[in-house]
């Protein structure tokens, strides 16, 4: 998608300014089950932040807070979804032919930031001389500093074959369907896919399951 643009101070926390719904990949807490790699596991309500690709829980005081041991964590289960802890981010399947699954990283990327300039214009940050506070009267004042910050919000597709978590690319789609690859070029010659596009991904997709009924 386009970037959008957050309006805040220098040095606020630009995730106060997302909705739940964006910031993280559900836009409430769900009572979820955390799997990690030496078979233990946790219950309690959670979610999946689509900015720093982590889980976060809320404890019995009803505080929210980030789970530590994030690095052994080997899938989260919540509101009927499944997360898939990868090198790439958190991993929802949400489509499968055959052994193969079709799945989503949602993610939040934040771009640099633009301070604004006379009269509410945006100008580059080196053309835009910062003042951080004034005199008036003998009393000093503190001045916020203006800016605009961009940000996207991306549904990023991969492939899911066993255990491993693949870029979606042409190269990995014809490992995952060897016995596809006549199927697969003739449909490419035909649609030109951009792999790094969701729509295009999940129409391909749903072309090889179609065609292996």
């Amino acid at each position: 998608m386009q970037a959008q643009d957050i309006q805040h101070q220098r040095g606020d926390d630009l995730k106060e300014y997302l909705l739940d719904s964006v910031k993280f990949v559900a836009p409430d807490y769900s009572a979820g089950f955390v799997k990690f790699k030496d078979g233990t596991s946790a219950r309690g309500p959670v979610n999946v932040s689509t900015i720093d690709q982590r889980i976060y829980f809320v404890n019995p005081e009803g505080e929210v807070q980030v789970l530590v041991n994030e690095d052994q964590v080997s899938y989260v289960t919540f509101a009927g979804r499944t997360f898939i802890k990868s090198r790439y981010g958190y991993v929802e399947p949400i489509d499968k032919a055959g052994d193969v699954s079709l799945g989503v990283v949602r993610r939040v990327s934040f771009l640099e930031s633009k301070k604004t300039g006379a009269f509410g214009t945006n100008a580059e940050t080196s053309s835009v001389t910062s003042v951080s506070s004034i005199y008036d009267s003998g009393l000093r004042y503190t001045l916020g500093v203006n800016q605009d910050t961009p940000y996207r919000y991306k549904i990023i597709p991969y492939f899911l074959k066993g255990e491993k978590v693949l870029l979606s690319n042409k190269k990995n789609l014809l490992k995952c369907f060897p016995d596809r690859k006549d199927f697969i070029e003739e449909y490419l010659k035909e649609n030109p896919v951009d792999f790094e596009k969701q729509d295009d991904v999940f129409t391909l997709f749903e072309a090889l399951k179609q065609s292996s009924l």
